[in-house]
Formats: C-alpha cells, structure tokens, sequence
C-alpha cells in the first residue's frame, strides 16, 4: 500500500509539474481572447489573459510540491523505521 501511495502521489506531482512548465512557456502564445486552462480533462479556466498566466503557472508549480514532499517525508520515515527494527549484530 506505500508504494502505491508513493507512485500516485509522484504521478500527481510529476503531472503538476509539467502542467506548470506548460504554462510558464505558454506565456507568449496567448492572443487577445485569452486560453482555456484544462487539468486531466477539466477544464480550469476558460479565456485566462496573458496578464493571469503567470498565476495559473506559479499555482501548479507549487501545488506539484506538497505531493512530492509527501513522497520524500514517507520514503526517509520507512527507512528509519526499517533501520530502527533492525537487530543490532
């Protein structure tokens, strides 16, 4: 179960992410009637102006952190307490 939790909580992080990159180098390529925004088949936000993509941007960057802070807290407390119940020789 905490590998499945590790592997969907980086996928998370990882899709996040490069939503976020997506965003920072979309910034040029907006036109005048803005552009829709869509996560995983949502859509976000429809007609976001050039002006509010750098927000949208920063958002999922940030929001591609918590899930992969959460991985690391979870991998380095496994492995204190692998090496805590291990017997010392």
């Amino acid at each position: 179960m905490k590998w499945f939790l590790i592997t969907l909580l980086s996928l998370f992080g990882f899709l996040f992410l490069s939503k976020g990159i997506e965003l920072w180098t979309a910034i040029d390529q907006v036109d005048a009637n803005g552009m829709a925004i869509s996560f995983l088949g949502v859509e976000v936000s429809e007609g976001v102006i050039k002006e509010k993509l750098p927000s949208f941007a920063f958002g999922f960057t940030a929001a591609a952190i918590i899930p992969i802070l959460v991985v690391i807290n979870i991998a380095i407390k496994s492995k204190i307490i692998k090496e805590k119940n291990r017997p010392i020789v």
